[in-house]
């Protein structure tokens, strides 16, 4: 391939001396990097699944591409649920099936891109996503800003037509808001959305890109980009806990024990030193501020009557159809619930796939942990996480259209050996290396 061409650079020099008009990598620049862009034009929902256009224009294109370890698996499944397509039954299923399935299309993009294009470093690909994270504690403050505001009028809005954007889903997604108010305590509580549909995704997406921050930032080799890496994760403190996501502080509360139990094997005690202090300091905002009173409610506070139901309906309507399932979410029987399979991925997979999807899904997943978890150098230790708390969020959160990209971007990533990249520092040296397979197309 040649020497390796600094990703800082705007332009790549082609083999004739014209310059490319897109530099390496561009497509997750895009993906993550400017995705507040398109949900302010109304657009950040779709850009998920039609990513994949790009994504497979670029891999189609190449003669070589490495395959990486447990995506056969996952072809595998996404072939399965594409023949569970049969079982709809109505044009609006079709629509919402296809906006599903372009997203899990873009998220083995993602994997086989980050690992294939050699041409930008692990940690500028890092750096990108982790500009999502930054972006998403800055919209967790703007919705305390403005809990009740929304932008009626975007690009998304306006050039689609009418009878697609009064769907209550498509119209929250064009039409974005920056909060969720719910009341806790007899008082309004703006719990973040910004950049995502819905608070819940607010807060699982956010636990799936702390540990991209934390690697860019945290373990940089610059003192400055250190200080601001400590500094947002302490301003990000109350977002997370206002969110009252009980699924966010699971996810961070998973990675940072990940993190420190791994490094204390090592040798390393400074993460867990560092996981003591984090807790201290949040026991000490929770006792010393009227965050106490927000965080005792959303603890004791459940919903699990209305889950249980939506569980229950998703485990019987699988069992009605074990094989092919019901090729997508359907209506609950109580009316005030949302729709069978929406709360938790787990329960999408088996009520919209049957048992034999739900089987593959499982085996997709346990084998990727199993191959993120081999000890290797610190940042993929942290990209490690990511997938692990992929896995753990799918019994409480639906993974679509977003979270899964994360988590095969991580995934192609902690796949790649440490390079010698000047931004993170020389001490994070593999300490072992995955190699792919690699298939030349004639």
């Amino acid at each position: 391939m040649g020497a390796q061409d600094r990703a800082g650079d705007l332009t790549l020099p082609m083999s004739d001396g014209r310059p490319a008009l897109l530099r390496p990598g561009w497509i997750v620049f895009a993906i993550f990097t400017l995705n507040p862009l398109w949900w302010l034009m109304g657009f950040g929902g779709f850009t998920w699944s039609l990513a994949f256009v790009p994504l497979w224009g670029w891999i189609l294109l190449r003669r070589n591409i490495a395959w990486l370890p447990t995506l056969t698996m996952f072809v595998i499944f996404i072939g399965w649920a594409l023949l569970t397509i049969i079982r709809l039954d109505r044009f609006t299923r079709f629509l919402s099936f296809g906006f599903r399935y372009a997203a899990y299309l873009t998220a083995l993009g993602l994997a086989l891109y980050v690992y294939n294009e050699r041409r930008v470093t692990r940690g500028q690909f890092i750096r990108w996503v982790s500009w999502l994270w930054v972006a998403a504690i800055i919209g967790g403050y703007v919705s305390f800003a403005l809990p009740n505001a929304t932008i009626h009028t975007t690009v998304a809005s306006v050039v689609l037509p009418s009878s697609i954007t009064s769907n209550d889903f498509v119209g929250n997604l064009v039409r974005p808001g920056f909060a969720q108010v719910q009341t806790f305590l007899g008082f309004p509580v703006p719990r973040p959305k910004t950049l995502f549909p819905f608070t819940n995704e607010w807060g699982g997406n956010v636990g799936l890109l702390t540990p991209f921050f934390v690697a860019s930032f945290l373990y940089s080799a610059r003192r400055r980009e250190r200080l601001f890496g400590v500094t947002m994760l302490i301003v990000a403190v109350p977002p997370i806990i206002v969110s009252l996501n009980r699924g966010l502080w699971i996810s961070l509360a998973l990675t940072a024990g990940v993190v420190a139990y791994r490094s204390f094997l090592q040798g390393k005690t400074a993460p867990l030193k560092l996981l003591v202090a984090a807790v201290v300091i949040v026991a000490i905002l929770i006792i010393a501020t009227p965050l106490r009173q927000v965080v005792e409610s959303r603890v004791s506070e459940s919903d699990a009557s209305t889950r249980e139901g939506l569980y229950q309906e998703a485990w019987d309507g699988a069992k009605a159809s074990p094989i092919l399932g019901w090729g997508g979410p359907r209506p609950s029987e109580n009316p005030y619930s949302p729709s069978i399979g929406t709360h938790g991925h787990f329960w999408l997979v088996m009520f919209s796939h049957g048992f034999v999807g739900l089987g593959l899904y499982l085996l997709w997943v346990l084998s990727t942990i199993r191959t993120a978890i081999k000890p290797r150098d610190g940042i993929s230790l942290l990209l490690a996480c990511v997938v692990i708390v992929g896995g753990a969020q799918m019994f409480f959160y639906n993974l679509l259209p977003i979270s899964i990209p994360i988590v095969m971007t991580a995934f192609g990533l902690l796949c790649r050996p440490a390079d010698d990249d000047p931004v993170l520092r020389p001490r994070l040296a593999p300490l072992t290396e995955t190699r792919p397979r690699t298939f030349a197309r004639a």
